[in-house]
């Protein structure tokens, strides 16, 4: 798939200059020193510069190549321990104008597990799967649902301390209320264990949410067959196209099934597959 072909729309390139610089201000790599921040830094100012003259490009070719260049540059960065969502957010802009879709689609991906609220990835990702032939499954994320899961900006840390703050607390209203025999305080009691309820809800959603294998189709024309095996019949008429989401269920020597999002399971090659918590394999 390329990205000429498919009209995308590149981010201003101040923009990822500035996300980028704020970004790396506190990422974990760079607390050596600022010789380490300096040397890091020139290399994005580096990757920014191919990306900026890629976009002035009038030949295919040499902007293909300019993108390509800036997308090494980021995936560097990348492969050193910096992961920050600005960070993946600029390396999926540079892969998607290369015409690497599923490295894209993996950065954005990448992006938003470390930030669900990240609206630029969330965009630009909507932006991806709005491309795709009519017939590949996307996930339906809805704005409302995303609203929902607001409370994933609290460390799962911090909401499990206050769960237990919670549970204490309403212990302490029931007790009170038997006591002096004050409906208040039993009022105070199934509030807090109210909240109690809802905030150890949500850890336990986030560790089955850890559990689950989300992964990218990254290579293009990737065929998807009834079982784990060339021979096996194809599930479907057409191959897959590279950055097509899906969960993967189960591993089988070289081959993994695989969850659509319209639900049904299909068989890949373990190599055209990667996924999304593996950010050393870019």
């Amino acid at each position: 798939m390329s990205a000429e072909s498919k009209g995308w729309t590149a981010a201003p390139i101040s923009f990822l200059a500035l996300t980028l610089v704020l970004s790396l201000a506190d990422a974990p790599a760079f607390s050596q020193g600022d010789e380490t921040r300096a040397k890091a830094e020139a290399r994005i100012e580096s990757a920014l510069t191919d990306y900026a003259t890629a976009l002035a490009e009038t030949d295919r070719d040499a902007r293909l190549a300019g993108f390509s260049r800036a997308e090494q540059g980021f995936a560097s960065i990348v492969r050193e321990g910096v992961e920050t969502p600005a960070l993946f957010t600029n390396l999926g802009n540079a892969a998607f104008q290369a015409a690497h879709p599923g490295r894209a689609v993996l950065a954005y991906r990448r992006a938003l597990a470390l930030d669900p609220n990240a609206m630029v990835p969330r965009q630009n990702l909507a932006h991806f799967r709005s491309l795709l032939p009519a017939w590949v499954p996307t996930p339906n994320e809805a704005a409302g649902a995303q609203t929902l899961l607001f409370y994933r900006g609290i460390p799962t840390s911090l909401r499990a301390a206050l769960a237990a703050g919670s549970f204490l607390l309403g212990a302490l209203g029931f007790a009170l209320a038997i006591r002096r025999k004050e409906g208040a305080w039993r009022g105070l009691g199934y509030f807090a264990w109210v909240v109690w309820a809802l905030l150890l809800a949500s850890v336990l959603l986030d560790g089955n949410e850890d559990r689950r294998d989300f992964a990218v189709i990254m290579v293009e024309e990737t065929p998807a067959r009834s079982a784990d095996s060339d021979l096996a019949p194809l599930s479907l008429p057409d191959p897959l196209p590279a950055g097509v989401e899906v969960e993967r269920l189960e591993t089988r020597t070289e081959w993994s099934r695989v969850r659509l999002a319209n639900g049904r399971d299909v068989w890949v090659r373990n190599s055209a597959v990667t996924s999304i918590g593996r950010s050393q394999s870019l």
